[in-house]
C-alpha cells in the first residue's frame, strides 16, 4: 500500500509539475523556445508513465477509465496512427522537427498525459488546486510580458507582440486565451464578496491585457466569439435571474460596439498609430494575410483530393504546398509545412478520418456539458466551458497548435470527462490478473523500457541539439572544428539530422572566402553535397532540398548537376517561381540565354503581378539580347532600361556593355557615395572600357573614403599603369 501510495504521490507531483514547463527556454537547443519546453514535457511525461504503468498494474481502480472522451480520442489517435504508417513519410511523421517537436511521439505523449490526469486526479479539490497552478503560471508569464512591453526585457521575435518565455506571440495568444476562460470559470465559483473573485478578477485582467498586446488576430477573435458565446448561452440559461441576463446582455452589446468602434475609426491616426489596433484594424477579405491564407486552404482542399480518407501523414503537408502551390502565394514566406488553419491540418495529416476523429473530441466535449447529464455543471460551467471550446475552435481557424495549447486542451478534456464521467465510469480491465512469471517481469521491463525511450526519444536528440549550436559558434581551433561538430550532429542519427544538414549546406557557402583555408572550403563542400544528397534520398517528395541542393551546386559553377536537381524540384513543384528562377541561372551559368527566357518567362506569365518576376523576365531578355521585350517589360515598371540592380548590372557585363554597367555603377554610388565597392566596380567598368584614367580614378576614391587602403589602391594603379590586367 505504501508503493501504491509512493507511484500515485509520484504521479500527482508530476502533472503538477507540468504547468511550469511554458518558462523553460533551453539556450543551449535549436529553437530554445520550442524543442526545450517539449523534451522537458516528454522526459516527464515517461517518467510519470513509468509510475503508472507499476501503479495500474498493481491497482485496478487506478486503470484508465471507460469514458466516452477516452474512446474518441483513442479513436483518433488510432487513426493518425495509421495516416502516419501508411503516408508519405512515416520517419518524419513521427518524429517531426526541432521547430515543430509534434508528430505522433508528441501525441502519444499528450494522450498519455490525458489518461494519467483522468485518472488519477480523482476530486475536485485536486483538478481546482490544478488549475491555480497553471493560473500561478499564466500569471508569472504575465508579468514577463510587462517588462517586455516595458522594454526592461527583449521582445524575442523583434517588434511589439509580446511573447514572453514562448517565443511566439501566437503560442502566448493562445496560451492566455485558455488561462483566461479557466481563471473565470474559477471566479464564478467563488461566492459574492469571496476576496479570491479580486484575486481572480485580476488575474483575467492581466491575461487579456497580455492577450491584447500579443497582437493576435486569430486568438482575439477567438476571445471576442467565446465571449459572445459565453453570454449568450448565460443568457439563454439564466432565464430566472434578470441580472445575469442583463449583464449578458451588455457584454454582447459591448463586443459589437467594441467591434464597430475599431471598424468605423480604422483610418484615423489614433488606430494607425497603434501598433496593436491597426493589426484588429486591417482584417479584410483584400488584406495580404487573409488572401493568402485562403489560398493555402483552397491549396490544402486540392491536395486531399488525392489522399481523401487517411491524408498524408504527420509533419507532410509540405508535400501538398509544393505540388499544388498557387504562384499568386510568392509574397509570403516561401514555404508552409501548417495550413495555419487546424482543420485543414489534420484533413492533410489524417483525411476524411482523421479530421472527423479530432472534431469528434469538441463533440464528446459538448455532449458532456449540454446532454449527458444535466446536472454535471452549473449554468456557469456550462457557459465558461461551451464559450472555451468556442474561442479555441475558433482561433484555430487562423492558426496551428504548439505545445501549449495542445497541453491545455488535453487538460480541459481530461477535466470535463472526470466531471461527466470520473466517478461512475468503470476501469479497463479491473479484474486482469497476470500470471506469477509476468508480474515478477512487469516492473523491470517498464524500468528497462523507459530507460530505452528515455534515451532514444531525448537524450540522443538533445546531444544533436546541443551539439548543433556548438557547430553554428566560432571556435578557436578554426572553421575545421565546425565542420566536425555538424558531422557529430549528424551522425547521432537522430531526427535534428535535417536542420543540422540544412545548415550545414549554409555554413558551406559562408565559409568560401579567401580567410578560410582551401582544405577546409573543400571538405565543407564535399561534406554539405554528400548530406544532402542522403536526405534528398530519405525525402524524395520534398522540393525544398532538391532546390537547396541546386541552388548550393550553382554556387560552385557545376550547373549541369545542379540542374538534374532542379528539374526533379519542377517535377514535385512545377508553379513555384523560386525553383524556376534557379533553373534559369542555371542555364545561364552555361550561357544557355534562350533557355533561361523561357524558364523566367514560365516563372512571370504564371503570377505578372509579382514584381520580381517582372525584372528577371527583363533580365533574362536582357541577356538574350532581345531589347524590345526587355523594354516592354522593364520600361513600364521603372521608366528605364538602366536599373541599378546587381542581375541587370551583370546582364549588361555579359553582352560586354561596360559603358552601360559604369553608368549603372553610378547610380549605386549616388545612393551611397561611400561603398567602396561600388567604386571598386565603377573602377573596373571602366577598366574594362579602357578609359584607364578614369579607372585610376575611381581607385582613389577608395583611398580617399578609405585611407588605410590607400598601400593597396597604388599597388593596383602602379599594376594598371604598368598594363598589367587586375579586373
Amino acid at each position: 500500500m505504501a508503493l501504491n501510495n509512493f507511484l500515485r504521490n509520484s504521479v500527482v507531483v508530476g502533472i503538477f509539475a507540468l504547468p511550469f514547463i511554458p518558462l523553460f527556454v533551453s539556450s543551449e537547443l535549436f529553437f530554445p523556445f520550442i524543442s526545450g519546453k517539449n523534451f522537458a514535457f516528454r522526459i516527464l511525461i515517461e517518467l510519470m508513465a513509468a509510475a503508472y504503468l507499476l501503479l495500474a498494474f498493481r491497482d485496478a481502480s487506478y486503470r484508465p477509465k471507460r469514458t466516452w472522451m477516452l474512446v474518441a480520442y483513442a479513436a483518433f489517435m488510432l487513426i493518425i496512427a495509421v495516416a502516419d504508417v501508411f503516408g508519405e513519410n512515416f520517419y518524419r511523421s513521427f518524429w517531426s522537427n526541432y521547430e515543430r517537436m509534434e508528430g505522433l511521439i508528441a501525441h502519444l505523449h499528450f494522450f498519455a498525459y490525458f489518461v494519467m490526469a483522468g485518472t488519477v486526479l480523482t476530486t475536485e479539490k485536486l483538478w481546482t488546486r490544478f488549475w491555480q497552478t497553471s493560473i500561478f503560471v499564466s500569471a508569472l508569464l504575465g508579468f514577463y510580458g510587462i517588462f517586455q512591453l516595458s522594454g526592461r526585457f527583449d521582445i524575442h521575435q523583434g517588434g511589439v507582440r509580446l511573447d514572453a518565455t514562448l517565443g511566439n506571440a501566437t503560442y502566448l495568444a493562445a496560451y492566455m486565451l485558455f488561462h483566461a476562460f479557466i481563471t473565470a470559470l474559477l471566479f464564478a465559483r467563488e461566492a459574492a464578496g469571496s476576496k479570491m473573485r479580486w484575486v481572480y478578477g485580476a488575474l483575467i485582467a492581466l491575461q487579456l491585457f497580455i492577450l491584447y498586446y500579443t497582437a493576435t488576430r486569430g486568438a482575439m477573435l477567438g476571445l471576442l466569439g467565446g465571449g459572445v458565446v459565453v453570454a449568450a448561452l448565460a443568457f439563454f440559461l439564466n432565464r430566472g435571474d434578470r441580472r445575469v441576463r442583463k449583464l449578458a446582455a451588455g457584454a454582447i452589446a459591448a463586443v459589437i460596439v467594441l467591434a464597430g468602434g475599431v471598424y468605423l475609426f480604422k483610418d484615423t491616426s489614433f488606430v494607425r498609430e497603434s501598433p496593436v489596433l491597426s493589426r484588429f484594424a486591417s482584417i479584410s477579405l483584400s488584406e495580404t494575410t487573409t488572401k493568402s491564407r485562403f489560398l493555402i486552404w483552397n491549396m490544402s482542399l486540392e491536395g486531399v483530393k488525392e489522399h481523401p480518407l487517411l491524408g498524408y501523414g504527420q509533419e507532410n503537408y509540405i508535400i501538398v504546398f509544393n505540388k499544388q502551390y498557387d504562384p499568386r502565394m510568392y509574397a509570403q514566406e516561401p514555404w508552409f509545412d501548417r495550413a495555419h488553419n487546424v482543420f485543414f491540418d489534420w484533413l492533410i495529416a489524417g483525411g476524411i478520418l482523421g479530421l472527423l476523429a479530432y472534431l469528434s473530441l469538441f463533440g464528446v466535449a459538448l455532449y458532456y456539458l449540454l446532454v449527458r447529464d444535466r446536472d454535471s455543471f452549473s449554468a456557469a460551467e456550462k457557459s465558461i466551458f461551451i464559450g472555451l471550446l468556442a474561442a479555441y475552435f475558433f482561433q484555430n481557424v487562423f492558426v496551428f497548435d504548439n505545445f501549449t495549447s495542445y497541453f491545455l486542451f488535453a487538460s480541459v478534456l481530461a477535466y470535463l470527462a472526470f466531471r461527466a464521467e470520473g466517478t461512475t465510469a468503470p476501469a479497463l480491465a479491473p479484474s486482469f490478473a497476470p500470471p506469477p512469471a509476468v508480474a515478477r517481469l512487469f516492473a523491470p521491463a517498464v524500468l528497462v523500457t523507459t530507460l530505452l525511450v528515455l534515451y532514444f526519444a531525448n537524450v540522443r536528440p538533445i546531444m544533436a541539439g546541443a551539439t548543433l549550436i556548438e557547430a553554428l559558434s566560432p571556435h578557436q581551433e578554426g572553421l575545421g572544428k565546425n565542420l566536425e561538430l555538424f558531422e557529430k550532429s549528424i551522425a547521432y542519427g537522430t531526427f535534428g539530422r535535417g536542420e543540422a544538414r540544412e545548415q550545414l549546406i549554409q555554413a558551406a557557402i559562408r565559409v568560401q572566402t579567401p580567410a578560410a583555408p582551401v582544405e577546409v572550403r573543400q571538405r565543407f563542400f564535399e561534406t554539405a553535397r554528400r548530406e544532402m544528397l542522403i536526405h534528398i534520398d530519405e525525402n524524395p517528395k520534398d522540393a525544398r532540398y532538391e532546390l537547396f541542393l541546386g541552388s548550393f551546386l550553382n554556387k560552385f559553377g557545376m550547373y549541369d548537376e545542379a540542374l538534374a536537381h532542379l528539374e526533379r524540384a519542377r517535377e514535385l513543384s512545377p508553379k513555384k517561381q523560386s525553383i524556376l528562377f534557379e533553373t534559369a541561372s542555371s542555364y545561364l551559368g552555361k550561357r544557355e540565354y534562350t533557355k533561361a527566357l523561357a524558364l523566367l518567362k514560365e516563372a512571370y506569365e504564371l503570377e505578372p503581378s509579382f514584381v520580381e518576376a517582372r525584372l528577371l523576365y527583363g533580365m533574362g531578355a536582357l541577356y538574350a539580347r532581345n531589347d524590345a521585350l526587355a523594354a516592354e517589360l522593364l520600361v513600364p515598371a521603372y521608366g528605364t532600361l538602366l536599373i541599378p540592380d546587381d542581375r541587370v548590372i551583370n546582364a549588361y557585363a555579359a553582352r560586354g556593355e561596360y559603358g552601360k554597367v559604369a553608368e549603372l555603377w553610378k547610380l549605386r554610388i549616388q545612393a551611397e557615395p561611400n561603398n567602396i565597392n561600388y567604386h571598386g566596380a565603377l573602377a573596373a567598368s571602366y577598366f574594362k572600357m579602357g578609359r584607364v584614367s578614369e579607372s585610376i580614378a575611381a581607385l582613389r576614391k577608395i583611398s580617399a573614403i578609405e585611407p588605410s587602403l590607400k598601400e593597396q589602391v597604388e599597388d593596383l594603379v602602379r599594376r594598371i599603369q604598368a598594363g598589367e590586367n587586375v579586373f
